[in-house]
């Protein structure tokens, strides 16, 4: 199975989790390494660290990381796109699931300071998210998802008109997650390609959120063998736009 097909999967799985039994094993963090080094693009690498401190959350109400040391930082240039910090960041996440191993996007409650003593910067880098790693222990709970309706526009028959392609899309995008789970997109479908139209600033993730859901149009559209290329529309928004 090639990495597209088995990210495709993986966005069947992934849920955000919160509690571990316990961190990865070696192994599984030297194979995450190995992947980290592959996803390193557009101005975005990823960096695993080890410490219990860095999940010590900013707010007392948000519910705290517990039973792994492990983490990912999703570390971007300062003049990257932030679309590219979701689209890459969450391919990481989605080998994580593939592994077996649950992660949870994490752009504000964690310590910044006890991340950043734990991974190494360049002078043009910074942290944008982070994400935990280990064994899950808690079971797979899907979280709600805006309508398809509300996130294109198309009525059910309309819909069902789409292209195989375009209707795995767009299924496997409505899946992806986001800050919050606000869900700040748009779909625009045209005839050969769909666009992806940030909605809302989402406390200052919403871009980032888009790129999440950048990659999951691209995957759905690949288990069906269909392949194309990410292109801005006359509004600047990234559009998928089959080869």
């Amino acid at each position: 199975m090639d990495s597209m097909q088995r990210w495709y999967e993986a966005t069947k799985k992934r849920f955000s989790v919160r509690k571990y039994a316990a961190a990865p094993t070696e192994k599984q963090l030297a194979e995450l390494e190995g992947m980290a080094q592959l996803l390193e693009a557009h101005g975005v690498r990823i960096a695993i660290g080890s410490s219990r401190e860095v999940f010590k959350p900013i707010f007392l109400w948000y519910g705290k990381v517990t039973g792994t040391d492990a983490f990912a930082a999703i570390i971007a240039k300062k003049d990257t796109e932030l679309e590219m910090v979701g689209y890459v960041g969450e391919a990481f996440i989605l080998e994580c699931t593939a592994m077996g191993l649950g992660t949870c996007w994490l752009g504000g409650s964690y310590s910044k300071t006890k991340a950043m003593a734990s991974v190494t910067l360049g002078e043009d880098e910074r942290i944008v998210c982070i994400t935990p790693i280990g064994v899950p222990d808690e079971e797979y709970a899907e979280r709600p998802r805006r309508s398809m309706e509300k996130l294109t526009d198309l009525s059910q028959q309309e819909f069902g008109a789409l292209a195989p392609w375009q209707k795995r899309a767009l299924d496997c995008a409505r899946k992806a997650p986001s800050a919050i789970n606000r869900q700040p997109w748009f779909f625009r479908v045209e005839k050969d390609a769909i666009a992806v139209e940030n909605t809302s600033a989402n406390f200052g993730y919403g871009q980032l959120d888009c790129g999440i859901a950048m990659l999951h149009v691209e995957l759905g559209a690949a288990s069906c063998g269909i392949y194309g290329e990410w292109k801005r529309d006359e509004e600047d928004n990234p559009i998928f736009v089959r080869i």
